[in-house]
């Protein structure tokens, strides 16, 4: 059994993971390749506030067609086969145990499907979704 991944070596350290994130804040999953010194190239992102972006586009490399603002009207299709990982994660105020669980009945709620669409429009290999316990009941 190994105690440690950190002293793993990766198999194929010389790839480049292709990248695309919604609901990309100010890119937690971008700053944890590069912690990790991960080759990795930024397929596309988004966030609905615009100083989020302004932070993204200080921190990261990405061309601003390649960077959506509201994710309701984001089109994934020409992406498609061209992501290796999606990760996102929908507002989660409308599923929080701390807040009105209105779940789907609240505009934030509905966002999930958003993500869920662009899953299918752009087909990644693997995807992460993250959100809190609640969205499950």
């Amino acid at each position: 059994m190994i105690s440690n991944w950190q002293n793993l070596d990766f198999s194929k350290p010389n790839h480049c993971i292709r990248l695309a994130t919604c609901f990309s804040g100010i890119g937690a999953i971008e700053q944890a390749f590069k912690r990790l010194n991960l080759k990795h190239k930024i397929i596309f992102a988004g966030d609905i506030d615009p100083k989020v972006k302004q932070s993204y586009f200080a921190n990261y490399k990405i061309k601003n067609e390649d960077w959506h603002e509201d994710i309701n009207l984001f089109n994934a299709k020409k992406y498609k086969n061209e992501v290796d990982l999606l990760v996102g994660g929908s507002p989660c105020q409308a599923f929080s145990a701390v807040g009105k669980r209105l779940g789907l009945d609240d505009d934030r709620g509905k966002l999930f499907f958003e993500f869920v669409r662009i899953l299918q429009e752009c087909e990644p290999k693997v995807f992460i979704f993250e959100n809190v316990k609640g969205i499950l009941t």
